[in-house]
């Protein structure tokens, strides 16, 4: 069975988020320590939804789809936003010092980390970003 949430694209939607995420976490009976890495990428991928897929308009639907079979957590955020491929960016080189290193990049980064998968599609006018965790 797939959970549905849809959000605005503004941040203080992210309370709705979090508490999406805590009830599937019951749902799924996800140990703290996968909730809170499945929380971190989730965040993280939205808010970059947020702020960037819809530069000059507001009030805009971002949906969040969740599932779980098998053993895997799926979720599929979908916005019609500007298509972006988050996973075509440059890793970021860590062995820089901060002050070397570019601004950005890092949260994608962090997110393939904490995820199992991370695959991103446009169709239709619309950019799917799905990430894949497992939860043995």
């Amino acid at each position: 069975m797939t959970n549905t949430l849809y959000i605005k694209n503004e941040l203080e939607q992210l309370t709705r988020l979090y508490a999406f995420l805590d009830r599937q976490a019951g749902v799924y009976k996800l140990e703290e320590l996968l909730s809170m890495q499945i929380k971190l990428a989730l965040e993280e991928a939205v808010t970059n939804v947020i702020l960037y897929a819809y530069p000059d308009k507001k009030d805009q639907d971002i949906r969040i789809d969740m599932s779980c079979e098998n053993k895997r957590l799926t979720i599929v955020i979908t916005d019609t936003g500007i298509a972006f491929n988050p996973l075509e960016r440059q890793e970021p080189d860590l062995t820089l010092s901060l002050e070397e290193r570019p601004i950005g990049g890092l949260g994608i980064f962090l997110v393939k980390q904490l995820m199992t998968e991370v695959t991103y599609s446009h169709s239709d006018g619309k950019n799917i970003l799905t990430m894949t965790k497992d939860i043995h």
